[in-house]
């Protein structure tokens, strides 16, 4: 991954504190969208556009995309690096 591929992701994860809540929210279990919503406390709306962000960089993976129901999303190992870095790197606390 080129630097600026790497900076790309870092900046879509620090202009939006949800998105890394979502990260957070799925480090410890695979979760459906619903579950997502109530541990960031936003709307389920809200989170769809989340993951969908975080699907598209890789971030988080859909477990069963078949399913239109009940879908569930897992941290990727790349989100995993990428929510450490940006924890740990830079962020505002």
């Amino acid at each position: 991954m080129s630097k600026k591929d790497d900076m790309s992701i870092i900046s879509l994860l620090a202009r939006s504190k949800k998105r890394i809540s979502v990260l957070k929210s799925l480090e410890k279990e695979d979760k459906i969208p619903s579950k997502i919503s109530k541990d960031i406390k936003d709307n389920s709306n809200h989170v769809s556009k989340y993951l969908k962000t975080l699907k598209e960089a890789e971030l988080v993976e859909c477990l069963n995309e078949d399913d239109k129901r009940y879908r569930f999303y897992s941290i990727t190992d790349k989100g995993k690096y990428y929510l450490d870095k940006v924890e740990n790197e830079y962020s505002d606390d």
